[in-house]
């Protein structure tokens, strides 16, 4: 039986033009064949540098519009101007792309977070103690995140040009949790509940980052009740209508956490694909009942 109410418009951030790509490449298939069995009035877009946002709004027009990708928050801001109810709304995913916004929010809600400062391109004394992270302020998917470790690096990365290029964030760094982390991702996964539920895995690498995109590996993990609890809440206070909350280790023996961000797009191949659900389903449920959408 098929969905009633309004519909979805996806519509991608991509580099290509080429709308054809929306076929293969595997979020945006499975997003569609999820919409095909669950009879939801469904169609695609891209949105790549120079497409206006007019065409975008006239696209979604009357529709929930799902954005994914790399997108100016602008357009998120023109859309809901126009009415459209837009998934993920423009403050919730403008705060999940600022680190250090996101650490003020955790400190504003108790959250326990690894200390987090800005980085200040004409300041030689180092943010935090050694050592600790430098990461992108606005950065995704592990990009520019670097361990410094001593005075000497500090200078290295000062002199590189990076902090006048883009702003960056001094974070704490968390050494039990190198490599690793808890993720978990808040969609519509269960039928019967009324609001977004919760999978939950461990995701490792070599590395400092974890995700996919930097050879990590992910495995089911069934949480302590106390940390799922946390998840909840923080991902309660988001705003987002689905998304991931992302833990550190805190010890050695997985007894301590700390929440590390939220993320307003995740991608969902490796949490397919481990833990045998449909994702892209649970995506598409939490988009067309987002605040009365449907």
């Amino acid at each position: 039986m098929g969905i009633r109410g309004m519909g979805i418009r996806l519509v991608y951030g991509l580099k290509t033009e080429d709308t054809g790509y929306l076929d293969s490449f595997y979020p945006s298939r499975r997003l569609a064949e999820a919409a095909r069995d669950l009879g939801i009035d469904y169609d695609a877009a891209i949105h790549y540098a120079g497409y206006p946002f007019s065409r975008a709004v006239e696209f979604c027009a009357g529709h929930v519009a799902l954005l994914r990708g790399e997108l100016p928050i602008e357009l998120y801001e023109e859309l809901e101007a126009s009415g459209i109810s837009v998934v993920n709304c423009a403050s919730a995913t403008s705060l999940a792309a600022d680190k250090l916004g996101q650490a003020r929010r955790y400190a504003a809600i108790g959250a326990a977070h690894p200390r987090t400062a800005a980085i200040d391109p004409s300041e030689r004394r180092a943010p935090l103690g050694f050592p600790f992270v430098v990461k992108p302020r606005y950065g995704m998917m592990g990009r520019g995140v670097a361990l410094v470790d001593s005075y000497t690096r500090w200078l290295s990365f000062m002199d590189s040009g990076e902090p006048e290029r883009v702003p960056y964030v001094a974070q704490e760094y968390v050494e039990p949790s190198r490599g690793r982390d808890v993720r978990f991702f808040f969609a519509r996964f269960d039928d019967e509940e009324p609001y977004p539920t919760a999978i939950a895995v461990i995701r490792e690498a070599e590395g400092l980052a974890s995700n996919s995109h930097s050879g990590g590996v992910m495995r089911p993990f069934d949480p302590p009740a106390g940390l799922a609890a946390e998840a909840k809440r923080v991902f309660d206070d988001s705003g987002l209508a689905y998304g991931t909350v992302d833990f550190l280790f805190g010890n050695e023996e997985a007894t301590s956490f700390v929440v590390c961000e939220t993320n307003a797009c995740p991608g969902f191949e490796a949490l397919e694909g481990t833990c045998g659900i449909d994702a892209a389903r649970a995506v598409l449920l939490a988009a067309i009942r987002w605040k009365g959408a449907s």
